[in-house]
């Protein structure tokens, strides 16, 4: 998500089979590895048509290492880990910035930060007294429940279905404290999605610790979701919108649902992270970020993920029938339908905790 709009994040390269291995691609051995900026990222936006300006300027690639999820990339940072840039979604920069990882950008340095649709360019500036930005949109889509059609009944689409105890061991979700309580929240008709109340919160737990009784796992790796579902193990699971391709290619009669409460839109992007965790100069680190921020970069990304990017010039340059297929002809419609934004600390705090002792039976 929070933007809740990542098998795309990871794409269809992680889908059935690669494994999502923290490993660095080093593209030029001659050039000293520390100097490169260092991206850690989902697999599958490795590919150089993403960071193409980079590439001309430098002559080789920045060092990427991959995460599976966005829980993993965090610990992973706090244990030390060196890198320059992160990608993680919206709704994970409130729990990020609380860490003291990440740090604000500078958007002056950034080139293309002008073309943003605007309303993508205020969702990190919450976080900070100074309301500086504290994170970059990039990738944007929705999240919805993927269910098999000729297994699943149902009368009404509904997010209930991942609640279902008709299903148990055959639904699986996301294992992410906001996008978890906040689909609860949705089925129990609450709206303050970002600012869930005490007594609110006693309900979703209950609910949530139904769920935890008849799901078959939580997945941080979409292709965990997308793997199961196709060997016959899941019936329906939490999705990202590029999930429902990827499985409908291996011939399963599957639907990407309209829930009645309504999907949830998503964006991910990119974060710096704080000195102590830097290798790379500035000067590299915001020549990257201009590169995956250029309108090619973006138009690439809605031709071959079929996700929205946040450089409006992109869609001049994707192609029309792509656009429209991917239902993205009104992007700024689609965003106004509401962007999931971060979470206020104090209860985003409530939720990991939630989410936490619910998983652990507590």
């Amino acid at each position: 998500m929070i933007l809740s709009i990542n098998f795309s994040r990871e794409g269809w390269i992680g889908a059935l089979g690669i494994g999502v291995a923290t490993m660095p691609l080093v593209g030029n051995t001659a050039v000293a590895k520390e100097e490169e900026a260092n991206y850690f990222t989902w697999a599958g936006y490795e590919l150089t048509e993403f960071h193409q300006h980079y590439l001309d300027k430098y002559g080789v690639s920045p060092n990427i290492s991959f995460f599976a999820g966005t829980t993993e990339a965090k610990n992973k940072i706090l244990a030390g880990y060196k890198t320059d840039i992160g990608h993680p979604c919206s709704g994970g920069v409130t729990e990020w910035y609380a860490s003291g990882i990440i740090q604000p950008f500078d958007t002056d340095r950034l080139k293309h930060w002008p073309d943003y649709f605007e309303a993508l360019r205020t969702i990190g500036t919450t976080l900070t007294e100074e309301g500086e930005n504290l994170f970059i949109p990039f990738d944007w889509g929705n999240s919805s429940v993927l269910y098999r059609t000729d297994l699943v009944e149902m009368e009404e689409e509904s997010w209930s279905l991942l609640f279902d105890t008709r299903y148990a061991g055959k639904l699986a979700t996301y294992d992410s404290p906001q996008a978890g309580v906040q689909v609860a929240a949705q089925v129990l008709g609450f709206t303050n999605l970002e600012s869930l109340s005490d007594e609110q919160l006693l309900e979703v737990r209950k609910l949530l610790e139904q769920q935890r009784d008849v799901l078959r796992f939580y997945w941080e790796s979409q292709s965990e979701a997308g793997q199961a579902m196709v060997a016959g193990e899941l019936v329906a699971t939490y999705a990202w919108n590029d999930l429902y391709k990827t499985v409908a290619d291996q011939g399963l009669p599957v639907k990407y649902m309209s829930p009645k409460e309504g999907a949830r839109n998503w964006v991910c992007g990119f974060v710096l992270t704080s000195p102590e965790s830097r290798v790379a100069s500035d000067e590299r680190v915001y020549d990257f970020l201009d590169a995956m921020m250029s309108p090619e970069s973006g138009a690439y990304l809605i031709e071959n993920y079929r996700y929205g990017a946040s450089n409006a010039k992109s869609f001049d340059l994707a192609s029309a029938e792509v656009i429209k297929e991917s239902g993205l002809t009104d992007p700024e419609a689609f965003i106004a339908k509401g962007i999931l934004a971060p979470i206020p600390p104090e209860f985003d705090e409530k939720y990991v905790n939630l989410w936490e002792e619910v998983k652990l039976g507590m």
